[in-house]
């Protein structure tokens, strides 16, 4: 979505005049108390893609609201406090704005940010398997780009489980040969008007890609060049407001937090300039710029 293709593809559905308003949900999982671990609830945030991004991160600004605490009748609860979205999605609903306006407005569910095992959760997928493509357990390092999930595909899988099972220990065995969870026969995005919930799912920033795909990365230069010498080069970088310094470099460190990771990510590619192949520096630099 953060490109203008997602825009432009739905509006192109859309009727002519309508206005698109691309909605994002939100869900982590968030603990009561301070001392047990024993209470938590899931909390479930909405906000809208147009809203700037400096914006979405003022809480005065309300930008982000408190829709609902999940139950752990997790599909069943989220169909219920979506299903609004259906019919406003399909028929629009006159929306008045800023400049007193009234424009008729089609909310599409554009955007699911989650961890990995909501990710799985939501997508009906498998655990440990990717919730974007068909690849099983065994392929997943595989240098090429596995086949897309499509959100038709799940259902289908879903539905054809369902007919052909005769208790639902059968039907969530024959949903796992197919990499999918088979935990509802009813997921809640059904029916969900121009909307692939495959394609929904965004990698979580602090799990999957600084404390994930990043710290891999530090892993592999490791082999490409001597640590001793990527800590002499990160402690020789001059003083700079907003970049964070590191003394005796990063080998040292302990228990890096994602704030860590991503002060080293602004200053890690300069680093590896002159002492690692050029394929390498361009894979790093595709990488960064992905983070």
């Amino acid at each position: 979505m953060w490109t203008e293709k997602w825009w432009h593809a739905i509006q192109a559905r859309l009727p002519s005049g309508a206005a698109l308003a691309p909605v994002i949900i939100a869900m982590d999982k968030t603990q009561l108390t301070q001392f047990s671990t024993s209470k938590s609830a899931y909390p479930v945030y909405l906000t809208l893609g147009n809203i700037p991004r400096a914006i979405h991160r003022k809480p005065s600004q309300h930008a982000c609201i408190l829709i609902g605490y999940l139950s752990r009748l997790f599909h069943e609860s989220m169909r219920i406090i979506l299903e609004p979205l259906k019919r406003a999605g399909i028929e629009g609903i006159n929306v008045t704005g800023g400049d007193s306006a009234i424009r008729r407005v089609h909310p599409i569910l554009a955007c699911y940010v989650a961890d990995y095992p909501e990710q799985c959760l939501v997508t009906c997928t498998k655990y440990c398997i990717c919730p974007k493509c068909k690849r099983p357990a065994s392929e997943l390092s595989e240098s090429t780009p596995g086949e897309p999930c499509t959100q038709t595909w799940t259902e289908e899988v879903i539905h054809d489980a369902k007919v052909n099972a005769n208790s639902f220990i059968q039907f969530q065995d024959r949903c796992k040969e197919k990499e999918v969870s088979g935990g509802v026969y009813e997921p809640f995005w059904l029916n969900f008007p121009h909307c692939n919930i495959h394609l929904s799912v965004s990698p979580n920033i602090l799990h999957q890609l600084y404390q994930g795909v990043f710290k891999h990365m530090v892993n592999w230069c490791k082999d490409l060049m001597d640590p001793k010498e990527l800590d002499q080069r990160i402690s020789s970088l001059p003083a700079c407001y907003g970049v964070r310094y590191f003394k005796n470099g990063i080998s040292a460190l302990g228990q890096i937090r994602g704030k860590e990771r991503k002060d080293m990510a602004r200053i890690f590619l300069g680093c590896l300039i002159g002492k690692i192949p050029r394929s390498a520096i361009l894979a790093y630099q595709s990488l960064l710029d992905f983070i």
